[in-house]
């Protein structure tokens, strides 16, 4: 019988080979140092917010009808691009809260669960401005971030079940990706209502330069 608590999108202890988990923590912590480089002051209350935001949205399962399992949502979209470079800092943190709290996720896994949330959540983060200077308007832009930041996690996760499995997880794999794609699209429709929404009232919280032209995008993100 196969495991419930695999069936989210965070990998279990026990589940994962060593070699995976191994790397899974050299490539958080290569995260965590180029989100933490010149962390000043003002970055704390957002990454507090966007920590707890994640932690919470994680932290609520939604029961599937046709399939035996939940889901919840990612919001890894959301937090790259408020918090770009510096993602990786509420993902890591909220993981571990998730698992010393609610027992979801594992401790052997957080590094891994750290790059496959927080590496699309980096990558969002770091396409808005590219996207949005080349004239995406705010709502279909956070769509496609929203949706690809969520889809690459569930990506992430089902290559690494099926690569790394400590067993033959490949129909596990299979159906994690298969119960996740309400959530992609609820990710990128979320996400796509809060961009056009901080666009018009607080535009600073996106990189934006307050009524600054449409390519004017604040440095440092």
């Amino acid at each position: 019988m196969v495991p419930l608590p695999l069936f989210a999108v965070h990998l279990s202890d026990g589940a994962i080979a060593t070699p995976w988990l191994i790397g899974g923590f050299v490539g958080a912590g290569v995260l965590l140092a180029i989100a933490a480089a010149r962390l000043t002051e003002e970055w704390v209350p957002r990454i507090g917010v966007l920590t707890a935001a994640f932690f919470v949205a994680s932290s609520v399962h939604i029961k599937l009808v046709v399939l035996p399992t939940s889901v919840h949502l990612i919001l890894n979209g959301l937090v790259g691009v408020i918090l770009g470079r510096r993602a990786p800092l509420a993902v890591t943190v909220g993981l571990a809260l998730q698992y010393l709290l609610v027992g979801h996720g594992g401790l052997s896994t957080l590094g891994l669960n750290a790059c496959v949330v927080g590496l699309p959540a980096v990558l969002a983060g770091q396409l808005f401005p590219v996207l949005r200077r080349a004239g995406v308007p705010a709502f279909p832009l956070g769509c496609l971030l929203g949706a690809g930041a969520a889809g690459a996690a569930v990506g992430l996760n089902f290559l690494v079940l099926l690569a790394g499995g400590k067993d033959d997880w490949t129909t596990l794999a299979e159906l994690v990706l298969l119960a996740h794609v309400p959530v992609v699209v609820v990710e990128g429709l979320m996400l796509g209502v809060v961009v056009r929404y901080l666009e018009k009232v607080k535009p600073e919280m996106l990189g934006i330069a307050a009524r600054g032209p449409v390519g004017s995008i604040r440095l440092g993100r």
